[in-house]
């Protein structure tokens, strides 16, 4: 068996995700106050998922061959290899200015951040370089060691990481986390959740950001928008099978569509601006400001005020591009 050393005190943060009591280190398991609830240790990472389904996903092989080649040349050089340079993955990977929402954060030396669904540390590295602690949650175990490995090849040792999420509950303490980063996850993060699916587990996991967050912290929420233009369109929504229009056409619709074609759920949920600021403000979020992604929010180059003063300002602006593809940027003309 392959030993590991666990540095307990980095694990205080950490309590049950449905009970909330408290957890300590018994060997290779975060255990509970009370001995009922136990949680494993690998690789040094608790593991608090709720689904099966979130150990044995698609793609898993190749994730362990990217850790592999990760260990023996280095992360970027494991990208270039196992997605190919310069492809759109690669890109994805290892863009910095996919951060560059970071600015719009009050984050300082004594900020404690918690960002889910971390994907392959790319916003991690960028977080761990402005915060004092950062806790990164990711459903995929694979991927959590790759972007553990990342920050440890530029130096940051101020990282917590930890599996979950997937039933939308977090393992966290109340009040003890300054900002929280949901970049392109919430979306997806009722994806895994079999038994509170689709805005149920959406709700859930809103109501538990509150409950982590300090009084007067901050919750950075990039998402998709059901009216997106591109959906408008008639492109296809990879949050419902790949369906023209999906997410823009009426739920009704939608949802009779997929049972058609033998769904019972679709893949993510996305929701109108206004029912997604509702639903923020059900939950006690009360002051929102929003801003909108230029040219698009998976790779930024500014962030504008939604405002009609700022909106009117910035499409006067000559160089300002809009869209992601050639349709939405000839309709924003």
């Amino acid at each position: 068996m392959k030993s590991q050393v666990i540095q307990t005190s980095a694990f205080n943060v950490f309590c049950s995700p449905r009970s909330k009591i408290s957890l300590h280190v018994n060997g290779s398991h975060l255990v509970s106050a009370d001995g009922v609830e136990t949680f494993p240790i690998h690789d040094g990472i608790p593991c608090f998922l709720r689904y099966k389904s979130c150990v044995e996903a698609n793609g898993e092989d190749e994730l362990i061959e990217l850790n592999r080649v990760a260990a023996k040349r280095g992360w970027r050089e494991s990208v270039d290899q196992i997605y190919g340079r310069g492809s759109p993955m690669s890109r994805y990977v290892c863009t910095s200015t996919r951060a560059n929402f970071l600015d719009l954060l009050s984050l300082g030396a004594s900020s404690t951040v918690l960002e889910l669904g971390i994907g392959f540390g790319q916003i991690t590295v960028a977080l761990a370089q402005r915060a004092q602690r950062v806790h990164a949650l990711e459903v995929r175990h694979q991927q959590a060691l790759f972007a553990r490995r990342r920050c440890t090849e530029e130096g940051l040792t101020n990282v917590t990481f930890a599996c979950g999420g997937d039933d939308c509950r977090l393992p966290y303490h109340e009040r003890a986390i300054d900002v929280v980063i949901l970049n392109l996850v919430f979306e997806w993060c009722s994806s895994r959740n079999l038994e509170e699916p689709g805005e149920i587990g959406q709700r859930i996991l809103l109501k538990e950001v509150f409950r982590v967050l300090k009084p007067g912290g901050t919750l950075f929420l990039a998402t998709k928008n059901r009216f997106a233009l591109r959906l408008l369109l008639g492109k296809r929504d990879e949050h419902a099978f790949a369906m023209r229009f999906g997410h823009a056409l009426p739920g009704w619709l939608m949802r009779t569509v997929l049972r058609i074609k033998g769904h019972e759920h679709t893949t993510g949920r996305i929701h109108s601006y206004s029912h997604l600021g509702q639903m923020l403000r059900q939950v006690g979020f009360a002051d929102l400001s929003s801003f909108w992604a230029a040219p698009e929010m998976r790779y930024p180059m500014q962030y504008i005020p939604t405002d009609a003063y700022s909106i009117r300002e910035a499409r006067r602006e000559p160089n300002l591009v809009q869209g992601a593809s050639r349709s939405t940027r000839a309709v924003m003309r």
